[in-house]
């Protein structure tokens, strides 16, 4: 490869991964809501995924994807329904917070209502934890895994890898320049995500979101949906 095309390469890849869709907003959800260490242990896991997504693509196994009408529908198809859970929960849970702040709102002027009002916080708790793609007791591993599974449930990337790769890596590229590109690409995403996970959670404005956990929650949730919807209606036009 030459130097023009490590530039094009890395040119397109950082105007693809700056573009704000479900890995940015998980990483900014997880620093809103959680911790500092939890936001950069969920870009690492999504540039674990990336890192998946750059070999399959080296070896060529995301073009056969793309080529394969079932294969390409079944990952369209998985893909859209976790990012349809994911964003069913984040949308849940931010919706119970927000009947359980109206609720305990109107117990401090009405004791009677204070006991449903407590219900309702812990109804709120139960929906914001949602197994392991929740953000209530969030884990280092865990906030590492939604990043890999989210990333790598973005059938989009298929498509994009596909692009990528076919528009300016040779065919014949020898097995060191695929390291290279491999090592070039992990290393700018890492930069890249890291650095938004280490903004999303400056103090001040982490605790300013984190006061606005509704609508962190439901805005999160609603880009989720908005992805897994868009899949699935690509998946079913295919047919």
């Amino acid at each position: 490869m030459s130097g023009a095309q490590y530039a094009a390469l890395l040119g397109l890849w950082v105007a693809g991964i700056v573009i704000p869709g479900p890995d940015i907003f998980l990483i900014l959800r997880n620093a809103f809501l959680s911790t500092r260490r939890n936001a950069l242990f969920t870009a690492l896991g999504i540039m674990v995924g990336n890192a998946t997504w750059i070999t399959l693509s080296l070896m060529g196994v995301t073009v056969l994807i793309s080529g394969n009408n079932v294969l390409k529908l079944v990952v369209q198809i998985a893909g859209a329904l976790f990012l349809a859970r994911m964003g069913y929960g984040s949308l849940r849970g931010g919706l119970a917070e927000r009947t359980a702040r109206g609720r305990a709102g109107d117990a401090a002027t009405d004791p009677m209502l204070a006991e449903d009002a407590a219900l309702q916080e812990e109804f709120a708790e139960q929906s914001r934890t949602v197994g392991f793609l929740g953000t209530s007791d969030l884990t280092p591993w865990r906030a590492a895994a939604q990043g890999t599974v989210t990333n790598l449930a973005n059938a989009k990337a298929v498509v994009f890898f596909v692009a990528l790769f076919g528009s300016v890596v040779p065919s014949d590229i020898l097995w060191w320049e695929g390291l290279a590109v491999l090592g070039l690409l992990v290393a700018v995403g890492l930069v890249w995500f890291l650095a938004v996970a280490w903004a999303g959670s400056i103090p001040r404005l982490a605790s300013l979101f984190r006061e606005r956990t509704v609508e962190v929650e439901m805005v999160s949730g609603i880009v989720f949906l908005v992805v897994a919807a868009g899949l699935l209606v690509e998946a079913l036009l295919a047919l």
